[in-house]
């Protein structure tokens, strides 16, 4: 059976192939829709979905790692300053204990000094008294060599006693 149709001021002649070849169209088509085209459309889903997944993967690491790097750049900024706290501190005791030191010193060399002063002051003490007694005896002796004769203890006292206040009265 052959259909003759005119479109368009063409004949064309249609025969029971015609659909048969269009219905064998439309099953090749759904067969390649089914067995080809929605696989790969699922593995082309598959593989975006894995691609998306994978950028929110690194897209969360990256986040994280900028969040762990503020962390960590908080906490050298925290022992940073608490360095420099102790530093400042350690430097404050130094200076405070340099002080004390320093006073400790201060007082040490002053209390040695006095010490010293009133050995001196003694030793002088001692010194003078010896040698008004010295003085004393030399003037006896001169006193008995320019009498010529020996004077008693009582002569030698005052004699000894009026050098000593002459001796003082000279200073």
């Amino acid at each position: 059976m052959a259909y003759f149709v005119v479109a368009a001021g063409i004949p064309t002649y249609f025969d029971l192939t015609f659909f048969v070849q269009l219905i064998l169209f439309f099953v090749f088509l759904y067969l390649l829709n089914v067995l080809f085209y929605q696989p790969v459309s699922r593995i082309f889903d598959e593989r975006s979905a894995r691609v998306e997944a994978g950028q929110r993967a690194a897209e969360e690491s990256r986040r994280r790692a900028e969040e762990t790097q503020r962390e960590v750049q908080r906490q050298l900024d925290a022992a940073r300053v608490e360095a420099q706290s102790i530093i400042a501190g350690a430097n404050r005791d130094a200076a405070a204990q340099r002080q004390t030191v320093m006073a400790g010193a201060q007082e040490q060399a002053n209390a040695l000094i006095a010490q010293a002063q009133e050995e001196i002051r003694g030793e002088r003490a001692a010194a003078l008294d010896q040698l008004r007694r010295e003085a004393g005896a030399l003037a006896i002796l001169v006193a008995s060599r320019v009498s010529g004769r020996s004077l008693d203890t009582a002569d030698n006292r005052q004699l000894a006693e009026q050098a000593v206040v002459a001796e003082s009265g000279v200073r």
